[in-house]
């Protein structure tokens, strides 16, 4: 929010087309500094505090939560695993054309599967699927706990 000529002004308020786009650069800054970018002092502190790179987001449209299907493949040629998620990642930002780069987060269990569930998410795995979508048609984003992007090393008791 802020002032303009005695009215305040939300800048990610519905009647805003662009607030979807204003709150994913603003998550992009955040992210680079995570990422190491040389943009900030800190931001090789960012990197080794958080051991991430990552902020993961959901998007919602008019229909509800928005979702895509990936299809990941492995070392061996017959490897590959099928997905659908409602996680992503923002890559590029196109302020000229209102669209922006995402790359997919691959659900995981804490078992190491898949999953189709978003409440049994344990952690978000990166990929290299990447789509490109127009901002227009979403009006909402939420972002999500960096530590899902962490690795969960459980312990044997023994």
């Amino acid at each position: 929010m802020y002032w303009r000529e005695g009215e305040m002004i939300d800048e990610y308020n519905d009647s805003n087309p662009n607030c979807v786009y204003k709150a994913l650069q603003e998550l992009k800054e955040q992210q680079d500094q995570l990422e190491g970018s040389p943009t900030s002092c800190f931001s090789s502190l960012f990197k080794k505090l958080f051991k991430v790179d990552t902020i993961p987001f959901l998007l919602f449209n008019e229909d509800g939560l928005f979702e895509l299907a990936g299809l990941q493949y492995g070392e061996k040629d017959h490897d590959h695993h099928h997905f659908h998620t409602k996680f992503f990642r923002i890559e590029h930002l196109d302020e000229e054309k209102n669209c922006a780069s995402l790359s997919l987060l691959r659900p995981i269990s804490i078992y190491s599967s898949y999953v189709d569930d978003i409440c049994a998410v344990d952690r978000l795995e990166r990929t290299n699927i990447c789509v490109t979508v127009d901002l227009s048609c979403f009006c909402a984003i939420q972002c999500l706990d960096v530590d899902l992007l962490k690795k969960i090393v459980i312990e044997p008791k023994w």
